[in-house]
């Protein structure tokens, strides 16, 4: 019976679907330049006039936006911070001075990440090590170790999801020191009882 259940935990795990909230511009990695655009058919010019970032300040400009036929386009590099940002274009739509906000997300990595894929991953490296190690099951630990070291090496380049902090390098030094561990500890068992 308790095997079904940790069958179906799994399902369930593997299952779960969360909303994550799209952004109409799309989402992009930290640091790099981004090209902001606005569609309008019959202006003569848009312009960028605001982007608040993820910290609520406001930045004010008064930026023309590059035209390409119907396509108006502006680089944007402002983009070190992680979050939701908004911009603000206005442009004369028939004849009329008309705003519309557009907004877009950045995250350490560019991907939007799902939390249920996150989890998964990291209870399935944890677990695998854990298993292996209390089990006394050499292999299963050295690849459980393993698995961890990877996934700390990838939360300290990218993060767990959107953060990418002290806090998510602390978790991603801690993963990689027990995967080693574990790795480092059963293949020196396994090396003491082939002497013995």
């Amino acid at each position: 019976m308790g095997n079904k259940a940790l069958i179906v935990t799994f399902v369930l795990l593997v299952n779960i679907i969360l909303v994550s909230a799209v952004s109409d511009l799309g989402t992009f990695k930290q640091g790099n330049c981004i090209e902001l655009f606005q569609t309008c058919d019959n202006c003569t010019f848009v312009n960028l006039t605001s982007v608040k970032y993820p910290n609520a300040s406001i930045g004010k400009f008064d930026f023309t936006m590059s035209k390409f036929g119907v396509d108006y386009n502006y680089s944007f590099c402002g983009t070190s911070l992680i979050g939701d940002y908004l911009y603000n274009v206005c442009g004369d739509k028939d004849g009329i001075l008309t705003c519309e906000n557009i907004n877009f997300n950045i995250t350490p990595s560019g991907s939007e990440g799902n939390q249920a894929f996150y989890i998964v991953i990291i209870l399935l490296a944890y677990g695998i090590a854990f298993i292996g190690f209390f089990g006394k099951n050499e292999w299963i630990t050295i690849f459980g170790g393993l698995i961890m070291m990877f996934l700390g090496i990838y939360i300290v380049n990218n993060g767990i999801i959107i953060f990418r902090d002290v806090f998510t390098n602390g978790i991603a030094y801690v993963t990689i020191g027990l995967g080693a561990f574990f790795s480092l500890f059963s293949t020196l068992s396994m090396i003491k009882e082939s002497y013995d």
